[in-house]
Parts: C-alpha cells; structure tokens; sequence
C-alpha cells in the first residue's frame, strides 16, 4: 500500500495529447482519485496538451517540471516511460503496468527501429513478421532496461491492469496489486440496456484497423464477410455501431484486456479474438474458450466460426452474460482497488 497524508500530491505522468487505451486510463485514474477525495494531477510529456476526448474527465493539469519532490507525494508512470522517475529521489513511486510489451523507451528508440517496429504491411520472410516485431521488442527492451532505464526497487509500488501483467510483475518484482480501470465515462453514463436481438442487429462484423495483424489482412480480401473498421468515430458513434452489430473480432497482441473488446461486449455484440497473451486467461477475457481461437492465422477455422457465430446469436449472446456484469462492475472494484491501495493516514 501507499501511505498518504491529508496534503499529499498524486501526481500522473502521462504522454500529452496521444489518443489511446493507456492515456485515457491515465486520465480515469486521476479522475477517480480527485472524486474520491484525494489531491491528483496529469503531468504531460512529449506535449503539454490534453486530447479534446479526455476533458470530460476534467483533469488537473500541472506541468511535469512543477512536480514536488517530496516524501509525502506520489508519483505514478505508465510501465512505457518509468526512466521519467529516475530524476525523483524523495517522492513514493508506482509504475502503473497497462501493458508489458513496451516496457520503457518504446518512443526513445532509433527512428528507423520505431519504423520497424509500427510496420503495419507484412515483410516476406521465412518467418511471420509479427515473431520478428516481438522478438525485436524483447531485445531492445531488455538493453534498455540494463542501461539508462529506471530499475524499481523494492520500494517501487507496481499496479497492474490485468492478470497478465500481474503474472509477470509478480515474478520479476514483488507482489503487485490489481487496478483495472473501468469503461470510459460516456460508455457508462449511457444507461440504457442494448437490445439482444439478432434481428435488430446486423452482420457487420466490427475490428480496429489500428490493430492490424496477418490473418485481418486476408480476412478483409473475402467477399463472402462484411467488415466494418472501427475508426474516425467519436464514442457516441462507436455505441451506436456496436449496438447494431452482431459481432467483434480481434486477433491482436493482447499485451492487457484491450479496452474496445470491453465496450463491444457491454453493448451486446459477440467477441472472436485469438488466443495469445492477456486473451489466454479467463480474468482479463473471460469469455467461453470457444470463442478464443487457438491457431489464429488459419483462415478456414476463423471464417467457419465468424459464420458460426453470426448465424448463432441469439443462442450464443447469454454466455456472454458474465463478462457483460463484470465489466459493468469495474467501476465499483476500481475505486475500491485505489482505496485499497492509496492510504491516508
């Protein structure tokens, strides 16, 4: 735990106007903590600019150089930048673990090795370019983190947002506690139930082209599938199709739970992702293991089940009943996390 004073400062480095799954939960973290009572504030890096979608939750912006450095205050960082705290010496220090893939520095590597790394068109080589791009991470992370990264120490306090990076936290470090951020606001202020019904549903099927992979590259040539991407959207948009819509897909990294697949399963449609990662465990996806697909580049087994799927809804939409209540009650176990966690004495 964190033992805090009544006048103690949390303060959230987070990277300034990125639009993305780690910063928005960045931004919940120091909403939740302020409404709760607690004094906390984002601290941006790279741009001091918050993204238009994050204002509703009215975050308190200091600039990073603003930061107390005391034994009272707090520092949390995301796991992506933790060489930032090397430069505090007195303040308690959290590493937040959205992820595990990027560990430190990701957006201080080469340009060229940047460029590598965010290819989205496949190389032809021997071996599947996605073993390559983590192969390359794994390398390049672990040299980075035997040189000019920040290396936690026993005083470190480590948060995790999945059961994924609590696997791999509690075997490198110490134990670590669970903080899993809910939905965003505007998903959770909608208080409407969506309509289960395959009529009122189409068979579009949903993915985000921002996650691209092999096997959505070949899935997306097939004229006998609809597929819709999820992007240039605002979430009241992103409801309203989803809301229509019968099924998601994902077969990405999963380095965490992934936030979309969350907001797709809330709004009632079916959920097909590959079976790698954080998607292995039944705490961060805990949907029936059906529906995780084990060799997930083998195009006839992804088509027969996406039809499987889109044919079957009606019957198939109540196992998806328990990670529906789950995830509509994060928000409740995410405040009690942090005030489990953040202690004033």
């Amino acid at each position: 735990m964190v033992k805090l004073k009544n006048n103690s400062k949390i303060y959230i480095l987070c990277p300034g106007e990125s639009l993305s799954g780690g910063p928005e939960a960045l931004h919940q973290l120091g909403y939740y903590l302020n409404k709760m009572g607690y004094n906390a504030y984002l601290c941006y890096y790279h741009k001091f600019t918050t993204n238009p979608r994050y204002t509703i939750y009215r975050p308190q912006i200091l600039p990073i150089e603003s930061i107390e450095d005391d034994c009272n205050n707090v520092i949390i960082t995301p796991e992506s930048s933790t060489k930032l705290l090397r430069k505090y010496t007195h303040s308690k220090k959290c590493i937040w673990w959205l992820g595990i893939q990027h560990y430190d520095g990701f957006e201080t590597f080469p340009i060229g090795v940047k460029a590598i790394l965010k290819q989205k068109w496949r190389i032809h080589t021997p071996v599947p370019f996605w073993k390559i791009r983590q192969l390359l991470l794994k390398i390049i992370s672990k040299r980075r983190f035997q040189s000019d990264s920040f290396i936690p120490d026993n005083k470190v306090t480590h948060l995790c947002g999945s059961e994924f990076a609590y696997a791999y936290v509690k075997k490198t470090f110490k134990i670590p506690y669970y903080l899993v951020e809910p939905l965003s606001l505007p998903f959770l202020e909608r208080k409407d139930n969506p309509i289960l019904k395959k009529e009122e549903r189409s068979k579009t099927i949903l993915y985000n082209p921002s996650k691209p992979s092999i096997i959505m590259n070949k899935l997306l040539k097939r004229k006998d599938l609809k597929f819709t991407p999820l992007e240039n959207m605002d979430i009241l948009q992103m409801q309203i199709l989803f809301r229509k819509s019968l099924l998601y897909i994902d077969f990405g990294f999963f380095g965490g739970p992934e936030r979309i697949p969350k907001e797709a399963v809330y709004n009632g449609t079916l959920l097909l992702v590959a079976r790698r990662n954080a998607a292995v465990n039944s705490h961060d996806v805990p949907i029936p293991e059906q529906f995780k697909i084990e060799d997930f580049n083998n195009e006839t087994v992804i088509v027969e089940k996406i039809k499987y799927m889109l044919d079957n809804y009606t019957e198939l939409i109540t196992l998806f009943g328990p990670f529906r209540e789950k995830i509509l009650n994060l928000e409740a176990n995410f405040q009690r996390q942090i005030k489990n966690i953040f202690i004033i004495e």
